[in-house]
């Protein structure tokens, strides 16, 4: 065990007003200390407490940081954050300070993905909308349903997230398609008829799947990539999920697509604008599915983050 004196403090400021999972405990701070002996993390539940931390931290561990708030740290070195997106920050630390980000997500979302692609083949978010209006809507329901088998998937963000979507998926028999913005050596798990392409490919993909998942970050470079042209481009019995950023899709021709059967449905986790607006005419879509931001809560959540640090705080202390 480490000396006291030589201890590294870590102001941890996790909280969430509604999800408790992302909310960090004195059971998380007691996995911190087991896993990173040379920590002592300092739990502050709200903001005068972490600013009044912050001046000691070598370490914060936060959901959220100001600009404002580098003048209090004078002996920060690491901003980390189990958030993935890089638009939680929007700061420019100074140069001795690394900022880093989560990369445990995708085997919690890939699970969300999953159930909502089979609940989608298989009629089960139908038959919840179909059975307050019919008590017996067989009818309907066979229709809609569909095997998941021999369909192709086209997942729009082939990273972290994307593969552990396309390993979950893989043994259900479906044709993989991972779309990302350079050229990589595909995953042993895949098979032959499976594939990774670029973004200059993306358009006559699209014309073949049966499923877009969009995992994409938010940013310039993935703003309305899925407009109204390539919507289009989409058959009819295509079904979109977007569990990465809401500015990738026109949300707009998004709405009119499914409003007008040009899509067989849509699966939304995240939204331009979130809460997503009440009169969104994406709330009247047929066969539409939104949640609301949320397709990565789960119980473990930050113990799943903590051994992720735990492993990058053992290469960055050994530098020090």
């Amino acid at each position: 065990m480490a000396d006291e004196r030589q201890k590294i403090r870590a102001a941890v400021y996790l909280t969430h007003p509604e999800v408790a999972c992302w909310s960090f405990s004195k059971a998380n701070a007691i996995a911190l200390s087991e896993r990173c002996p040379g920590i002592e993390p300092v739990l502050c539940p709200d903001t005068p407490s972490f600013l009044e931390a912050l001046p000691a931290a070598e370490i914060a561990l936060v959901w959220r940081f100001e600009q404002a708030w580098f003048q209090r740290a004078t002996c920060l070195r690491w901003i980390a954050t189990p958030a993935a997106g890089r638009d939680y920050f929007h700061i420019t630390p100074p140069s001795e300070v690394r900022v880093t980000y989560g990369a445990f997500h995708g085997e919690l979302m890939a699970e969300t993905v999953v159930g909502m692609i089979l609940g989608q083949c298989r009629g089960l978010f139908a038959a919840q909308r179909l059975q307050k209006h019919d008590a017996w809507p067989r009818a309907e329901l066979a229709q809609q349903m569909r095997l998941l088998r021999g369909a192709t998937v086209t997942i729009l963000g082939f990273g972290h997230i994307g593969e552990w979507i396309a390993r979950l998926l893989a043994p259900f028999g479906v044709r993989i398609v991972g779309v990302r913005r350079t050229k990589t050596v595909q995953p042993a798990f895949l098979r032959d008829t499976d594939r990774i392409v670029t973004l200059d490919e993306l358009d006559q993909v699209l014309t073949e799947t049966h499923h877009l998942v969009a995992t994409l970050p938010g940013g310039r470079a993935t703003d309305l990539l899925m407009d109204a042209r390539r919507l289009a481009l989409l058959p009819r019995e295509a079904i979109v999920y977007n569990i990465g950023r809401g500015n990738v899709f026109d949300e707009g021709a998004l709405a009119a697509a499914l409003a007008a059967g040009k899509l067989a449905g849509a699966c939304l986790d995240v939204f331009r604008e979130e809460p997503l607006q009440k009169d969104s005419p994406l709330r009247e879509c047929p066969n539409t599915l939104l949640l609301p931001h949320c397709s990565a809560i789960a119980p473990k959540y930050l113990d799943i983050y903590i051994r992720e640090f735990a492993r990058e705080y053992a290469t960055w202390a050994a530098a020090r």
